[in-house]
């Protein structure tokens, strides 16, 4: 059976150059996961870019041929898909930067800039696959976050840089669908795999950071707090929500670790999956940024006046790791689809796209007058 690569639209995008948009600011996206009380675990995530990604879903089938492209842009390691899964893409390539497999394990790869640091390329390219396809390897190949973490020291991970983006530096965000949840990062050319029991990720700095940063605001609570009594005055709270006064509201990568995880932990348990990904929309409205309100100046290559990028929620996915569901919504169209994993032909030879629509659509629901 011939091998169908993902080398050559990555070699297209890699040799249009000359066209490139400049690269883009560092994203700013957020995931984490909660467990509803029926046992299914949920993993929501929100993608963060300036440069409009033009996303898709992709859906790759079982047995299909994927090659992993060298820095060179010729053809690298290659490997058949396992496992069937849903990824959503970017820039018109079949690479996901996100997704969820028919086993129930989801991968989200997430901004890390300034801290990682990728492998150097093996001389034959043998086991080893690039930051952009990772999880694309991931997803294809494997159902439990175990079988990551034994796969991984195994492989090389090594940068390929694509000219419309810029470099990628990345971290991953693993779980699988007992829960299970890791951080793989790779920093100064090695490999670091955390276990994240907090279940949450944002960028820099690297994990650890924020683990320990979580201790600055233990003082934190969704109780509101009693009435200060000084003398014969009491003090009483102006509103609600004083249990968490000085909770973090920014959208800087710590600030937002803290506030996801603080609206994680503090949400009353639900019972179903379904309830479980109503709340999990309703946490990643918290870190949704409008368009306009992050803003990076990009330096003129050619002396003038900076130009502005803005940062904003392009789309947010919802995974119901336990029934492989998988739901998202993007930023012009607020509206939830839904794709069921078991009900998608992953048998087939090729890779199949479904549109993420951009334009609002709302019911209208006025009433009809009589005559």
């Amino acid at each position: 059976m011939p091998v169908r690569s993902l080398t050559r639209p990555l070699l297209a995008a890699l040799t249009a150059a000359a066209f490139a948009l400049p690269p883009a600011p560092a994203a700013a996206c957020t995931t984490f996961r909660l467990q509803s009380q029926d046992g299914a675990w949920i993993v929501g995530r929100s993608m963060e870019f300036a440069m409009d990604l033009k996303s898709q879903v992709m859906l790759v089938p079982r047995g299909h041929h994927l090659t992993a492209t060298a820095p060179d842009l010729k053809p690298g390691m290659t490997w058949t898909a396992k496992h069937g899964f849903l990824g959503i893409n970017a820039l018109g390539l079949d690479v996901a930067a996100d997704g969820m497999n028919e086993a129930g394990l989801s991968v989200g790869a997430l901004f890390l800039p300034g801290f990682a640091q990728y492998q150097p390329f093996p001389g034959k390219g043998k086991h080893a696959v690039s930051n952009v396809e990772l999880a694309n390897w991931l997803l294809s190949q494997f159902a439990t976050v175990a079988e990551v973490r034994e796969a991984l020291p195994k492989i090389t991970v090594y940068e390929l840089v694509l000219p419309q983006a810029g470099p990628l530096p990345l971290h991953w965000a693993i779980t699988d669908a007992q829960g299970n949840s890791i951080v793989v990062e790779y920093l100064n050319g090695k490999l670091h795999i955390n276990d994240n029991p907090i279940g949450v990720l944002t960028n820099s700095p690297p994990f650890d950071w924020h683990q320990t940063n979580l201790r600055n605001h233990i003082d934190l609570t969704n109780i509101n707090v009693d009435a200060l009594k000084l003398g014969s005055v009491e003090v009483t709270p102006l509103g609600q929500g004083t249990g968490l006064l000085g909770l973090p509201g920014d959208y800087t990568p710590p600030s937002r670790f803290v506030k996801a995880t603080a609206l994680v932990y503090a949400s009353t348990p639900v019972a179903t999956a379904a309830e479980g990904a109503n709340l999990a929309f309703h946490i990643l409205n918290a870190v949704d940024i409008p368009h306009g309100v992050v803003a990076e100046k990009i330096p003129s290559k050619t002396g003038g006046n900076p130009t502005i990028d803005y940062d904003t929620t392009q789309w947010v996915t919802v995974y119901d790791l336990k029934n492989q569901i998988a739901f998202f919504r993007t930023y012009g169209d607020l509206t939830v689809r839904t794709i069921a994993l078991n009900k998608v032909d992953f048998g087939g030879k090729e890779i199949r796209h479904v549109p993420m629509p951009t334009a609002m659509q709302a019911q209208d629901v006025t009433p009809v007058t009589g005559n």
